[in-house]
């Protein structure tokens, strides 16, 4: 079957009610062209525009339900407009739709004359539903003010009204548009719902400036480019125009938006984040929501584009959902979108607070912090803080310290100080490696969604997991909990299969750590291997994993314990061996890892941690992610007859 493409395309320049624009009808012409040249949409029947006096609030209504609305199974449906929006009262009986009081607009030519209301989001919502739910992929294209919530001096916007409609100017069927979940569609909107949409010129004509850039772009690119892309490259070149805009996809989940302008087969992006020249500056879109942040300006955290050479830029500030970054020792193109990853951020150190009655011992232990580094500098994994801090010393005995987590729990057996606090500083910067494993985290991955770490109960005389077996679920702590059982007079741990999944279209490689309650970090389950595109690995070769109580604990009712399984997966091989630390209780002086020791390994991950090594100066930078999964593993308390795993 062929598929057929519907267009409906609206722009408006004079209107009965509110102020003039220029471009709206330019902009719709220059679509129209495109999709005849272009697109090859031969048929003219297949394109209605509503322009100016033509594009009442009825016609626009109508032109969704009766043109796009012939769009069925395979087929695609656009709907453009360019025109002013803007925002209204919530009518109170239709409150519950909108909880901020206020929905967004798009303003007909008839709309605010002779009680003529806009056209309100929520009803282009209903519209869009109608569309999409016949099977027909729908595109909306919106170059209005506020538009991101599915609603231009010149500015594209008309004052707000200040009283609500009549409910019976309103779609009757807008009661129930939220009734059930609506139909996907996608959405390329001209700004935030907060924001304006200008108008540029270009050929000696009036546009909007989105839809020049998006035009643009479309023309531009190939034709498999996809939504997400196309939106990117206007995004980049209206930011370089305009302060009061930035353009917005919807959805910005993988998937619908993945596909190219006017539908087609979905490819999941590639790279999430992009380098790119906006008003002068060079800019990533990820920020401190994202997970970046700077300590202090003088820290070096870095990003780099992918491939056999080093092109690094380093991030100069952070802001809420962008960085500003500074390419170093290269010049980039500036009309050139860069994927980049994170390729280097520091290890932050581990901070440690005191408390306690005996000081001359507390200062003893900070004294041994103060030279305990290189050199006889300080620990390059703890520093001493005041309050807050992610480790506490308490001292209440004059020769011995407990250490605590933030939240008061024990961490290891009480240490003595009769070598100076030497010893507790060996247990302090052991605890704040095993924190820095833990806390490994690539904020801008793009293989976000990649990877999966699944447990699965295994039954008895099981060799291997099921394939359709469901994994266990955490409970509502988030934590996995498992189960020793009583059988045949005895206690009976817990056994599980381990799947290691890769979502991805590419070979990634794994290694599973695990990181016990003694805080001892091993590669044992999964100690490294390649696992190929939507396949699926297996810890211990696919045999099933116990999990048990520490050697020497008594096994009953109501002991526990913590394991930390993290999965770290990498598009590139490296070795698990600097990430193996012993037990807190068999540390010593002679088996301290160097300080480089887990920055070494993420340098291969493309995360060089404190500085890179002269060996790898001229390697590229690869992607990484990690995953984890703490599990509990208790005796039950009050009952002897439990299931191995709890499924909620």
């Amino acid at each position: 079957m062929t598929r057929r493409v519907f267009a409906l395309l609206v722009g408006i320049d004079r209107y009965q009610a509110v102020g003039p624009l220029q471009g709206c009808h330019n902009d719709v012409l220059a679509v129209r062209d495109y999709l005849r040249v272009r697109a090859g949409v031969s048929d003219p029947q297949a394109i209605r525009l509503l322009a100016n006096e033509d594009a009442t609030r009825s016609a626009v209504i109508a032109g969704l339900r009766e043109h796009l609305g012939q769009a069925g199974p395979g087929d695609t449906a656009l709907f453009w407009f360019s025109g002013h929006g803007s925002w209204a009262p919530v009518p109170q009986e239709l409150s519950h739709l909108e909880p901020s009081g206020r929905m967004q607009t798009l303003v007909c030519h008839d709309s605010r004359h002779d009680q003529v209301p806009d056209l309100y989001d929520k009803e282009l919502l209903l519209l869009c539903d109608e569309i999409a739910g016949t099977g027909a992929h729908l595109a909306v294209v919106l170059d209005s003010c506020h538009s991101q919530s599915a609603t231009r001096d010149l500015v594209r916007y008309a004052p707000a009204s200040t009283t609500p409609p009549r409910l019976e100017a309103l779609l009757p069927q807008l009661r129930q548009v939220l009734a059930r979940p609506p139909t996907q569609h996608v959405a390329l909107a001209a700004c935030r719902s907060n924001e304006t949409a200008g108008e540029t010129w270009a050929d000696g004509r009036a546009y909007g400036l989105f839809s020049w850039s998006l035009l643009s772009a479309m023309r531009r690119l190939a034709p498999s480019t996809t939504y997400r892309d196309l939106l990117v490259a206007a995004r980049c070149e209206v930011e370089r125009q305009s302060r009061q805009q930035v353009p917005q996809l919807e959805p910005v989940t993988p998937g619908i938006a993945d596909q190219p302008f006017l539908g087609g087969r979905v490819t999941l992006p590639a790279i999430g984040i992009r380098m790119r020249r906006v008003r002068g500056e060079w800019e990533i879109d990820a920020g401190s929501c994202h997970g970046l942040s700077l300590a202090s300006p003088e820290q070096d955290v870095r990003v780099a584009v992918p491939g056999p050479l080093l092109r690094e830029a380093r991030i100069a500030r952070v802001h809420p959902e962008r960085s500003v970054v500074a390419p170093l020792g290269w010049e980039p193109d500036e009309d050139t979108q860069y994927p980049v990853v994170l390729s280097r951020a520091p290890l932050p150190r581990v901070t440690v607070a005191v408390d306690g009655i005996h000081r001359s011992a507390a200062d003893s232990v900070l004294t041994a912090l103060a030279s305990a580094g290189p050199g006889g500098g300080p620990s390059p994994h703890v520093r001493p803080a005041e309050g807050g801090a992610d480790l506490l010393l308490d001292v209440r005995l004059p020769d011995r310290v407990h250490i605590r987590d933030s939240d008061g729990f024990p961490l290891c057996p009480e240490l003595a100080l009769d070598d100076g606090g030497r010893r507790v500083v060996l247990a302090l910067e052991h605890l704040a490696r095993v924190h820095q494993i833990k806390a490994l985290v690539n904020p801008i991955s793009r293989l976000t969604g990649a990877v999966g770490l699944e447990l699965v109960e295994a039954r008895p005389g099981e060799p291997t997991a099921p394939a359709h077996r469901p994994p266990l679920l955490p409970g509502g702590d988030g934590t996995l909990h498992l189960r020793y059982r009583w059988e045949q007079g005895s206690w009976r741990p817990p056994t599980v299969f381990i799947r290691l999944r890769n979502n991805s279209d590419r070979p990634l490689f794994f290694v599973l750590l695990n990181i016990t309650e003694r805080h001892r970090v091993h590669a044992t389950l999964f100690a490294g291997d390649h696992v190929a595109p939507r396949q699926v690995g297996a810890a211990l070769y696919g045999r099933a994993v116990e999990f048990t109580l520490p050697a020497g604990d008594p096994v009953r009712p109501g002991a526990r314990t913590r394991d930390w399984l993290l999965l770290l997966a990498a598009e590139e091989q490296f070795s698990s061996a600097p990430f193996e630390l012993p037990a807190i209780e068999d540390i010593s002086p002679d088996r301290r890892r160097s300080p480089l020791a887990v920055a070494g390994l993420l340098g291969r991950l493309g995360l060089a941690a404190v500085h890179r090594d002269a060996g790898v100066a001229g390697a590229g930078a690869s992607d990484w992610i990690t995953l984890a999964v703490p599990v509990v593993t208790e005796v039950p308390a009050g009952s002897r007859a439990q299931p191995a795993g709890e499924r909620r």
